[in-house]
């Protein structure tokens, strides 16, 4: 130390301001998610559906096949309508959409096995696209009915002096939506035909059990 000459004290580097994303920027960030997992499940669902040709894995048709069974799946649902709009015709709206589109871009003299396969695959995805749609309500009443019971085993815990789980809470919570989006996405890419009740019961079980112990594993005091 210099005698008579004052001490500077060491000033910190500012820390970095952190800037919390607003409702809109996580809108965003979400629709472009699901727009890229659309792309990437087409993508690979033609992918699959090209190559197993190539190799002689399934017949030329394979797709065809496929949609015509799906369609029958789901046939059933139009008639018992539980409003104007079915899975139905939401599919062969966006089927029709999608035909208008590549009769634009592919010459008649450009169709051959592969193309009508992945034309095929495409309205393939779409109709898959709009049963998982439909299948949404199913998810949220499950979802409404797992948190009522999980607030229920909360107070009951609350009330009988239980403790409260942090980990479990932050486990079970972190895969609430990764469950749901794996499952339509494996859904969307399934390169073989299963009706959809065997896709989504399970999934359904397993996003309300996850919603079930976050909420009552939740800290005993709001």
């Amino acid at each position: 130390m210099t005698e008579g000459r004052p001490v500077q004290k060491q000033r910190l580097p500012d820390k970095p301001a952190i800037h919390e994303r607003g409702i809109i920027t996580r809108t965003l960030g979400a629709t472009t998610a699901v727009l890229a997992a659309m792309l990437l499940a087409v993508g690979v669902s033609v992918l699959v559906e090209c190559l197993g040709i190539a190799f002689k894995w399934w017949p030329s048709n394979h797709a065809m096949t496929l949609l015509i069974m799906e369609r029958g799946y789901i046939e059933a649902i139009d008639q018992y309508p539980l409003t104007a709009l079915t899975p139905l015709r939401l599919s062969d709206s966006a089927s029709a959409e999608f035909d208008g589109l590549w009769r634009s871009v592919i010459p008649a003299s450009g169709m051959n096995s592969y193309v009508a396969a992945a034309i095929n695959t495409v309205k393939l995805v779409l109709l898959r696209l709009s049963i998982c749609l439909f299948v949404l309500p199913g998810f949220v009443l499950v979802a409404l009915v797992a948190f009522y019971d999980g607030l229920v085993a909360r107070d009951i815990r609350k009330y009988t002096g239980g403790h409260e789980s942090s980990y479990v809470f932050h486990k079970a919570k972190r895969w609430i939506v990764p469950s749901l989006l794996l499952t339509i996405s494996i859904y969307l890419m399934l390169p073989f035909s299963l009706r959809p009740v065997v896709i989504f019961a399970p999934s359904m079980l397993l996003t309300g059990s996850m919603i079930y112990i976050a909420t009552s594993r939740f800290k005993k005091f709001l």
